[in-house]
């Protein structure tokens, strides 16, 4: 399968998402490549008792904000989860799950982006991957009895 679009966003979390809400007010066609579900770090890599350390007024997207009861409050993981699940049906943004990006190269008029899934080409591509994908282990760690994780 090869699809061309304008731009290509790797990755459906809140950057990427913000990306494409600003794509869609502006009309141009994009896709975007999720490896998993929308929020899928939120969804599989987050700690249960993890919580946003901003509180839930300040939550804001392109277009979008915290609606719930409790401005003061501090989202939690799971909430996190159906707030951007909620962003994404606002807008429809245009989310192909289970993508893993295999490559990208530039190519002749844009770029080459090749998944699991099939190839994308397009003018631009945005890598909305997330900034703490990849832990850093300390080399202190190993030093640390194993009932510590």
């Amino acid at each position: 399968m090869s699809t061309t679009t304008t731009v290509t966003i790797i990755g459906a979390g809140q950057a990427g998402l913000a990306m494409s809400r600003c794509l869609t007010d502006r009309s141009i066609d994009h896709v975007l490549l999720e490896r998993g579900d929308v929020a899928n770090s939120w969804r599989s890599e987050r700690w249960d008792s993890l919580r946003l350390l901003t509180p839930n007024w300040m939550t804001r997207l392109p277009g979008y904000r915290y609606q719930g009861s409790d401005p003061d409050g501090y989202m939690t993981g799971s909430e996190v989860t159906s707030f951007l699940s909620d962003y994404r049906r606002s807008f429809d943004a245009p989310v192909q799950i289970n993508t893993s990006v295999e490559s990208v190269r530039a190519v002749i008029g844009g770029h080459l982006v090749r998944t699991n899934q099939g190839e994308f080409r397009s003018q631009a591509v945005v890598v909305a991957t997330g900034a703490c994908s990849t832990p850093r282990v300390p080399t202190l760690a190993a030093e640390l009895p194993a009932t510590i994780r």
